[in-house]
C-alpha cells in the first residue's frame, strides 16, 4: 500500500489492519482521508469496527487449556490434513 491517494479496493483490504492499528501513520492517514471522502467505505469499515466491538464484548469464553498449542503445532507441521483428507485431530 503506498502513501498516494487510495481507491475503494485498497482500503477494503487494509480494512482490518487500519482497525487493529497495525498501519504506519502515513498509511492510518491515507485511509482516514479516503473514509471521510467516501461514503460507502466509512460505512463498510463503520460497520466492521461495531462488529469487532461485539464480539470482543460477548466473546469472552476462554478455549480449552492447550488447544490453542495444539493448533499452533499442527499449523506449524505443516501436515493440516490426514491421508483421507479429514479434518486434523487436535
Amino acid at each position: 500500500m503506498g502513501d498516494a491517494e487510495m481507491n475503494c479496493d485498497a482500503v477494503i483490504e487494509e480494512m482490518y489492519t487500519f482497525l487493529d492499528g497495525e498501519l504506519t501513520t502515513s498509511q492510518r492517514i491515507t485511509i482516514t482521508s479516503h473514509l471521510e471522502g467516501c461514503v460507502d467505505c466509512h460505512e463498510v469499515v463503520d460497520f466492521h469496527a461495531e462488529l469487532k466491538l461485539v464480539i470482543a464484548q460477548r466473546c469472552t469464553e476462554r478455549v480449552p487449556d492447550g488447544l490453542e498449542e495444539r493448533i499452533r503445532k499442527v499449523l506449524a507441521s505443516g501436515d493440516h490434513n490426514d491421508p483421507a483428507g479429514g479434518i486434523p485431530r487436535l
